[in-house]
């Protein structure tokens, strides 16, 4: 008989650990919440387009020309529009939020953690350089 015909006696390999899961429940809220940060900027930008429209509404009311020029009195009404309405839109992002949280709901959610196990890989070396058998 030749080497050829008998099969290569190889060892199996090890089957890899399994991973360990430990799971426990948690009670979780779960609600709509508003982007604050949206709603000031919203506020803002509509706060300023309210200063320019009114500003070139009112700005020969009296019927005599001003010596004041129509971007100097935007720039100067547009700090109390900009902040008026960064202003608004904060309270209305309250406002929502508020209603948002009165219609939270309460779940219970399980929460697995799974731990693997470490690998380990024939001839790697360890933390100190020495290689494992």
């Amino acid at each position: 008989m030749s080497n050829t015909d008998q099969p290569d006696e190889q060892p199996l390999p090890t089957p890899a650990p399994a991973p360990s899961a430990v799971a426990s429940p948690d009670e979780v809220t779960i609600r709509r919440a508003p982007k604050f940060g949206v709603f000031i900027v919203g506020g803002a930008v509509l706060g300023f387009l309210a200063t320019l429209v009114v500003v070139a509404l009112t700005m020969n009311l009296g019927g005599q020309r001003d010596q004041t020029s129509f971007g100097s009195l935007v720039g100067y009404f547009s700090l109390w529009g900009v902040t008026i309405g960064a202003f608004v839109g904060a309270v209305v992002a309250v406002v929502f939020d508020r209603v948002y949280a009165r219609r939270s709901a309460r779940l219970t959610a399980e929460r697995v953690e799974v731990e693997l196990p470490p690998e380990t890989v024939d001839g790697e070396l360890d933390e100190h350089g020495d290689q494992r058998p």
